[in-house]
């Protein structure tokens, strides 16, 4: 296992041949979009204190683990390029605009942009009105549709716990696609995918892409 939401972890994943890299997007106090999964960078870096609220030259300093610094979405896409789709999940507040303005810098790069937060995508299309978003939901419901019609979105991000039969046949009949997440075990990987699935996020890509019985 590689540090998360690194370089070191997004070169990994492309050697081994995925087909997509999800990531985690804050802003910088000042404004600069960075690849890391919570606010409080205590759990991931050496550091302390929140991402919006240290410089980006001081928080390139914090070690990620085995010598790893939190890379900038520009770093990512960059090394990415076009290899794999990026799944772009904004977590920080008033980040938008600058998410935008890195991926206009990067034209071959393929990606989609989500958030729990629903007014960040609406931020989002208004200043993208063509932007691929997927609204990011814990369960399946009216509110879930809604937004995706109201966005124009694709598809949507759902909990792989909230992927049952029925909510697979009602977002296939609202014409959307369903990325599920978090999904680890090969079981659980042929039981969305056999449900419609299009995607799945996992934690350990390699194990699901080597097992043969999932057809």
């Amino acid at each position: 296992m590689h540090p998360e939401n690194t370089l070191r972890a997004f070169r990994r994943a492309l050697a081994i041949g995925v087909d997509g890299i999800e990531l985690d997007v804050h802003p910088t106090a000042d404004g600069i979009p960075v690849v890391i999964h919570d606010r409080d960078v205590g759990r991931t870096t050496n550091g302390c204190g929140y991402v919006d609220q240290i410089p980006l030259v001081q928080l390139k300093t914090f070690d990620t683990g085995d010598g790893e610094r939190v890379p900038t979405l520009a770093e990512v896409l960059a090394l990415v390029g076009d290899a794999a789709h990026l799944d772009i999940e904004i977590k920080g507040s008033d980040v938008e605009r600058a998410v935008l303005d890195v991926l206009a810098q990067h034209p071959t790069v393929r990606w989609a942009i989500s958030s729990f937060s629903w007014d960040t995508l609406r931020t989002v299309r208004r200043l993208d009105p063509v932007a691929e978003l997927w609204p990011l939901a814990e369960r399946a419901g009216d509110d879930l549709t809604a937004i995706a019609d109201e966005l124009a979105a694709p598809a949507v991000s759902l909990f792989t716990g909230a992927y049952t039969a029925q909510n697979a046949l009602t977002l296939r009949s609202a014409g959307l696609r369903v990325m599920v997440w978090t999904v680890n075990d090969p079981q659980e990987a042929q039981r969305v995918k056999d449900l419609g699935a299009f995607a799945l996020c996992s934690n350990d890509p390699q194990r699901l892409m080597t097992t043969d019985w999932i057809t």
